[in-house]
């Protein structure tokens, strides 16, 4: 159950900070005038078959059409109006608005003119600056405070010229606004990852509240009322019919409201096979469709009525196609066509006028610059890392018993013939587990936070730059202070060259090579659509650099065509470095038998091996050079995805 706050308490708070720092909004507005959007001539087809992926391979030359799924739609929702966007499934609604909100698009073929105040809106980033909207799919880091989320939101949208104390005041205001003072401390919380927060219905008032923190004066919403019982979906509409008292323009669609639901609007637009069936006042609906033969029932809920109307039935298609039909030409020829054509022309004379006339940007612009966004994004993910504390202990456990049990394996090992094999076994296992676990650490990363992402990004909250670098810099200190555990604890306990300045040389090498996987699994973090892809293509890919480590094949030996590989492994580096840090100025390896004796000091080992110890240097520069492609490449994938709509 939605958690309840006394109105009589809130208004006494709302009245306390209005007596005191009340936020004058209109000082960090892009535009402070009513909206007005209206669409002309909406056409929507999916692509033909020969443009799609499938007709293309096929080099298919016969054009055939796609479907028309908006065909010829006109409307207006006029400043301080709520209009429902409806229809039964497969009408077009999501399309609709998507075309009127400009995402989601995908490979659509779209025609017909977008406008506010009369001009048009050519680009996404035109719309973004004046707009908010909220998505049927609430997207939230899961481990921020109700608090911490409007805080980050306020930070990095609002307006330049807002000071923080404003910012502040803003988020306080909008937490009693929307009576979520009551959770401002509980954590948000992922129904689908089993962390526990708030409620469905604070989620969704918080989804509000985020888009509200610039105070928008046009506001978009998907299914607003999915998933909540009648309770939560009345409280959540008259949320926004207060929103709208105060001259905002509320566009949405709803699927199924209840009848107390449905009259909170005032504007209603119901598509059938997505045709236009009705657009206008909601109480001018029911007198329409009584004019088409279509009378309400008593005691019958009239948003169930007209979805049922217009709904293509099975095994009755022929008798829906000519209800759809008789409809849709009725309301083409009744007055509400005329008028909804009126107030088209009166919509785009606002354009004219400089009172009404508005002025979009047609690029994203930053509210905050890049330093301030990069602190921003560093604090949001310090607090979501460090309140995964299970993960981390997890991690440190881990760490902690592979290293003891890898220790007692290969427990005091002695200097002989046997013992060469032994720890060249061990220094490939510190390579191996580091990289293999440090790899799977991170490549779940961006394939979970890449919805979020794209949605903050492209409502120009912040660059992709700052992004990526608070990810690594919030993960840093875990990735140095694992390797160290691990190697402090195996490398004493294998009795490994027992020189201090050996010891820690190993330690840096390793750490750089934690480090180097972990760049790696950035790659495959940021181009796997899923983080099930992510965990199926990490293995494939890492075992073949294993491979070229100079453990399981000797340098020497490497085909010609694979040799590409051996310079991408940062196993073949690393593997050399810690077998000259080991064994290079050992003079006495013990040997029973003169004849038997492959090795009789480090360097019989090294030279085994093919290991150069003129290519220390080398390595290590190798091992870096590496490090910073791979981020290099996995910031340009992340960097294109951006752009993804």
């Amino acid at each position: 159950m939605d958690r309840k706050v006394s109105p009589t308490k809130i208004d006494l708070e709302t009245d306390q900070i209005n007596k005191t720092a009340f936020v004058d909004l209109k000082s960090f507005e892009n535009e402070n005038k009513p909206i007005t959007l209206s669409w002309e001539n909406i056409n929507v087809h999916t692509p033909n078959f020969k443009d799609t992926i499938i007709g293309k391979l096929l080099c298919c030359k016969k054009d055939v059409p796609g479907k028309h799924l908006i065909n010829n739609v006109n409307g207006v929702a006029k400043s301080g109006s709520m209009m429902a966007i409806m229809g039964a499934s497969g009408a077009g609604k999501t399309t609709l608005l998507n075309v009127l909100n400009f995402r989601n698009r995908g490979n659509l073929k779209i025609s017909g003119e977008v406008k506010i105040n009369g001009t048009v809106v050519k680009s996404r980033a035109a719309l973004t600056s004046i707009s908010g909207y909220v998505q049927q799919d609430d997207l939230f880091i899961a481990t921020l405070t109700v608090k911490e989320q409007l805080k980050f939101q306020a930070m990095l949208r609002m307006e330049k010229s807002a000071t923080y104390k404003e910012k502040k005041q803003r988020v306080e205001e909008l937490m009693l606004q929307l009576n979520l003072k009551k959770c401002e401390s509980t954590i948000i919380g992922a129904p689908d990852q089993n962390i526990k927060g708030i409620s469905g219905g604070e989620r969704r008032r918080l989804a509000f509240a985020t888009e509200l923190i610039t105070n928008p004066n046009l506001l978009f919403l998907d299914e607003p009322t999915s998933g909540l019982d009648s309770y939560m979906a009345l409280t959540i509409v008259e949320c926004m019919k207060d929103l709208v008292q105060q001259g905002k323009t509320i566009i949405c669609t709803i699927h199924q409201p209840s009848s107390e639901v449905f009259q909170k609007f005032d504007k209603l637009c119901l598509l059938a096979e997505g045709r236009l069936a009705y657009i206008g006042d909601l109480d001018a609906a029911e007198k329409f469709f009584s004019s088409q033969g279509f009378d309400i029932p008593i005691h019958y809920n009239p948003a169930d009525y007209y979805i049922q109307t217009l709904a293509m039935i099975p095994g009755k298609r022929e008798e829906s196609e000519k209800t759809i039909s008789k409809v849709c030409s009725g309301f083409q020829e009744s007055v509400h066509f005329s008028t909804n054509a009126q107030y088209l022309l009166e919509a785009n004379r606002m354009a004219e006028n400089p009172e009404t006339r508005i002025k979009l940007k047609n690029r994203i612009s930053y509210k905050a610059n890049i330093f301030i966004q990069f602190i921003w994004l560093l604090w949001r993910s310090f607090l979501s890392t460090i309140r995964d504390k299970l993960s981390f202990q997890i991690s440190i456990i881990q760490t902690i018993i592979i290293a003891i049990l890898l220790g007692l394996i290969y427990l005091r090992i002695e200097y002989n013939q046997a013992g060469v094999q032994n720890i060249n076994g061990i220094i490939f296992l510190f390579l191996t587990n580091t990289s293999f676990s440090n790899m799977f650490a991170v490549i779940n990363t961006f394939p979970v936070e890449i919805p979020i992402f794209l949605r903050e990004h492209q409502n120009g909250m912040y660059m992709v730059l700052p992004y990526y670098l608070s990810k690594i810099f919030v993960d840093l200190p875990k990735f140095i202070l694992l390797p160290f555990i691990f190697i402090t604890i195996n490398y004493w306990m294998s009795n490994l060259n027992n020189d201090v300045g050996r010891f820690f040389i190993c330690v840096g090498i390793v750490i750089l090579v934690a480090n180097a996987a972990v760049a790696f699994g950035s790659i495959v973090s940021a181009l796997a659509p899923s983080a099930t892809a992510a965990s199926a293509l990490s293995a494939p890919l890492l075992v073949p650099l294993m491979i070229f480590s100079g453990f399981f094949l000797n340098n020497a030996t490497i085909p010609d065509y694979f040799i590409w590989l051996r310079y991408l492994s940062w196993f073949n580096y690393a593997n050399e470095l810690l077998l000259i840090n080991q064994w290079d100025g050992v003079e006495n390896i013990a040997c029973n038998s003169s004849t038997t004796c492959a090795f009789r000091k480090g360097d019989d080992v090294l030279s085994y091996l093919k290991m150069e110890k003129s290519n220390y240097g080398i390595d290590f520069g190798a091992i870096v050079a590496l490090l910073v492609g791979f981020r290099l490449i996995s910031f340009f994938i992340l960097f294109i995805r951006s752009f993804k709509k």
